[in-house]
């Protein structure tokens, strides 16, 4: 039997509820695939930009490990990936070819550990593969590659496929349920649903449906919507995070810290004020870090942090631009002898012994002062001149501040 004869010998009762079914099926069938297909496509831009951004800010972090060869601090530097549970592998390639660290994830074999260097990025349907060189100062000091499985990118689109249907059987189920209610009650609505009939079997018109049905179905996908734009908001407020913040310390980074000097600097020489820049590096904190270990060091690193914020004034602020390197930017400066002042009581309070997790640590700090428009009349030379600064300082006698040109 032919379905349009077993179609015609059926009950009105019965033709009815299948038609809604069918209209209502055919009505949700592309919006199911334009929301699924546009979350599809915005998940996926959202887990590569996250992978992104990770690359910048560990590139950010490695650049001075790169530049020095330190192998330890690139090492610290990639094990911040391990926040990501995606993340395969990483590693840090010098500009000969030597590989100077590298990151792995348990389960990936040591044969694996360096990921091979392309030329941008490369995204296949299991994996995405990133390299980024390195910069310090503008100077090429390394290429940064990273490997990270798309696990949790296909997760989340299955939840939100597995959302999508469930969404869609229910409004099918209840509306299979409203049919077999009218089919029971069909006395008043039935010259509308019999015009409905005609309209859909006769000309085609498959946008006719009940206004109730419509009405649920649309409710349905504004909260579908609601969670979509939460989900964004939420992954949003995360990148921000990870884009200005240093993981260990809680302190600003380094991101965050070439935003604010460049705005800082600009307001010095606009209306004419003074600002100082200081750039502190920690003396024998390797050591620190091969003797007790890298938690240790994680936790001078927070002490650290916090003895450098309760120096600072209201308005100052400090950054952590490296491994162990600090930053502290100060505006308004009315007198140079202000940063000096400064720097000797972060000179003092970093002396003082710190008791971490049972072992009594002590390190010092090399400080390195520049001042604009005094010394630098622009950014770069204000990072440079205070970078030279703090080079003169640590080839001393260390654990002393020199201000540059005096």
């Amino acid at each position: 039997m032919k379905i349009s004869n077993w179609f015609d010998n059926q009950p009105i009762q019965n033709k009815l509820v299948l038609i809604n079914v069918l209209v209502i099926s055919m009505a949700l069938a592309p919006i199911v695939a334009m929301m699924f297909g546009y979350e599809y496509y915005a998940v996926r831009q959202d887990v590569i930009q996250e992978i992104r951004v990770q690359a910048e800010i560990v590139s950010d972090n490695a650049a001075t490990a790169a530049a020095f060869g330190d192998t330890i601090t690139a090492s610290e530097a990639l094990a911040t990936l391990r926040a990501s549970p995606d993340m395969l592998r990483a590693s840090l390639v010098l500009p000969d070819g030597a590989v100077l660290a590298t990151y792995h994830r348990n389960d990936v074999p040591e044969n694996l550990t360096v990921v091979p260097q392309l030329k941008n990025e490369e995204l296949t349907w299991s994996r995405f593969k990133l390299s980024k060189p390195v910069y310090l100062r503008s100077r090429f000091v390394g290429t940064l590659s990273l490997e990270t499985s798309l696990d949790s990118f296909y997760r989340r689109v299955f939840i939100y496929f597995a959302v999508i249907l469930l969404t869609t059987i229910f409004g099918l189920t209840m509306a299979y349920l409203l049919s077999v209610r009218l089919k029971q009650s069909i006395t008043k609505p039935l010259e509308k649903l019999l015009d409905i009939v005609h309209r859909v079997t006769h000309e085609q018109d498959f946008s006719v449906r009940p206004e109730e049905k419509r009405t649920d179905e649309i409710g349905e996908l504004s909260r579908a919507f609601g969670g979509m734009m939460s989900n964004l908001q939420e992954r949003d407020e995360r990148l921000q995070e990870l884009a200005f913040y240093d993981s260990v310390t809680g302190l600003n980074n380094r991101h965050f810290f070439k935003e604010r000097v460049e705005q800082t600097v600009f307001n010095a020489l606009r209306y004419q004020t003074r600002c100082c820049l200081l750039f502190i590096d920690l003396d024998d904190f390797k050591t620190v870090n091969d003797t007790l270990g890298h938690h240790i060091g994680d936790d001078l690193l927070r002490e650290v942090g916090r003895r450098l914020s309760s120096v600072l004034r209201n308005n100052d602020l400090v950054c952590r631009i490296g491994g162990d390197e600090f930053a502290v930017i100060l505006e308004n400066v009315k007198d140079l002898k202000i940063p000096t002042t400064l720097a000797e009581k972060i000179i003092s309070t970093l002396s003082e012994p710190a008791m971490l997790q049972g072992h009594r640590v002590s390190v010092g700090a090399s400080i390195g002062i520049s001042a604009c428009p005094d010394f630098a009349s622009d950014t770069a030379t204000l990072l440079q001149t205070a970078d030279s600064a703090m080079y003169v300082a640590k080839s001393s006698t260390k654990n002393t501040y020199h201000q540059y040109g005096s």
